[in-house]
């Protein structure tokens, strides 16, 4: 599996977007967030405490991914994407300042993010999810069995 971890993570490089599916009393809810990805393969944005998909993780940190890797066009007939489910949470200061600087790097963010958003000046908060699974469906690298499960 060592070798879908990586395919997985070569990936997420380029990767900016994501949607993200959070449920509350059986009601689903789907938005996008920008994200950055650790070593680790978890998942962090930043989003203000007030957006839905942020007051439904504090009721139900069970949440879904779905990245779009590759899409099927013309030039290219395949497709790959990447979807994971796992727990939400919220994240506190000290793991802010250890992922601050690479979330701002990889999504050109302004360099005062962090400082702002732990003085108060935004009102944004950061999460992390730390999936369980994550599944690659990639019919470039795997066409005759798409769909491969990395389970954490």
């Amino acid at each position: 599996m060592a070798d879908l971890k990586k395919l997985i993570k070569e990936y997420l490089k380029t990767a900016r977007v994501m949607q993200l599916a959070t449920s509350v009393h059986n009601q689903p809810w789907v938005c996008t967030v920008h994200f950055y990805n650790d070593d680790d393969l978890n998942f962090y944005w930043a989003s203000m405490i007030t957006r839905r998909h942020s007051m439904e993780i504090e009721q139900n940190p069970k949440v879904a991914i779905a990245i779009k890797i590759q899409e099927d066009t013309p030039d290219e007939k395949y497709v790959i994407g990447i979807s994971a489910e796992g727990i939400a949470e919220m994240i506190d200061e000290e793991e802010i300042n250890k992922i601050g600087d690479k979330y701002i790097s990889k999504l050109d963010k302004d360099p005062d993010l962090i400082k702002d958003i732990l003085s108060g000046k935004k009102p944004f908060k950061f999460y992390k999810l730390v999936p369980s699974k994550i599944v690659l469906f990639d019919v470039l690298n795997f066409p005759t069995d798409p769909r491969q499960e990395l389970v954490l």
